[in-house]
């Protein structure tokens, strides 16, 4: 895909996987500048009714989360992503029920206090549904709150499960995993990869400086290193991509954070640690 920086408005192309199951960093090798792209984009406030969700393919299942914007939101997201999910955010009940009912979600997570319709009377509107049988409900509710309940939450509103916010993400996963017994962590990366990942990169970065030693002196001396070298730097990338396993660039960036290390070394070391910062 192609991405335009917002910084000095150079055009480059990442190779990234679609659809994305989590936060992926990415950096204009002109300027450096990073950008982080996001799995799910949140209800535009105001937004009309959400369009049609395709139907998931393969082993990514429909999950709708209705809540407020917060850290909460986005750590379900980023988890869900890494079951396997494909999140679809919502700040209120009734665009939340609308993409239920319309994807036919497996998985819906619900604030018991939404704004508009309630969490709780959603959950009961899906439980109610023999269209929405297979749908799996849990319910949100604050910490410390759970005393306002007169009864269990799952037991009075038909949810399945309960979580509260400050729930830690191995619970959150063995939760999940109940509801769906197939559910399993994307592959993780083993820290031997991570290791040939940088050892790559490095040498990468020494043919660089021995192939191109003046532009790269040139380069440091004038602030100006990735706009030099940028068909450099760029087919470097590519053959680093083409070696490293997607599990790792997805969540690394190591090859241009090798790249600026060296420059903010040399200017330092070339120009000395005041003009460096300049």
């Amino acid at each position: 895909m192609e991405i335009t920086c917002k910084q000095c408005s150079a055009t480059y192309r990442v190779n990234v996987q679609l659809p994305l199951t989590g936060p992926v960093r990415v950096a204009c090798p002109s300027c450096g500048k990073q950008k982080t792209l996001r799995p799910v984009a949140a209800e535009p406030a105001g937004a009309g009714s959400a369009a049609p969700a395709p139907r998931p393919s393969g082993r990514r299942r429909n999950a709708v989360i209705a809540d407020e914007p917060r850290p909460f939101r986005e750590f379900l997201v980023a988890e869900l992503s890494k079951l396997g999910f494909e999140p679809h955010v919502f700040e209120t009940g009734d665009k939340a029920l609308e993409r239920v009912r319309e994807t036919g979600a497996e998985l819906v997570i619900l604030n018991v206090y939404l704004r508009g319709k309630l969490g709780v009377e959603i959950s009961e509107e899906i439980k109610a549904d023999p269209d929405l049988k297979h749908s799996k409900v849990v319910l949100i509710g604050a910490l410390f709150r759970a005393n306002r309940f007169r009864a269990n939450p799952t037991n009075l509103y038909g949810a399945d499960e309960y979580i509260e916010e400050q729930i830690p993400a191995v619970e959150f996963h063995r939760i999940v995993r109940k509801l769906f017994p197939s559910v399993s962590d994307h592959e993780e990366p083993e820290p031997r990869e991570y290791d040939e990942a940088k050892r790559l990169a490095r040498l990468i970065l020494s043919d660089i400086i021995i192939y191109n030693a003046e532009k790269v002196e040139r380069g440091i001396r004038e602030g100006t290193f990735f706009e030099l070298l940028r068909a450099e730097i760029e087919d470097g990338r590519n053959y680093y991509e083409s070696r490293v396993p997607f599990k790792v660039r997805q969540r690394t960036e190591f090859f241009h954070e090798t790249l600026q290390h060296f420059v903010e070394m040399k200017r330092e070391e070339v120009l000395g640690p005041r003009r460096a910062e300049a």
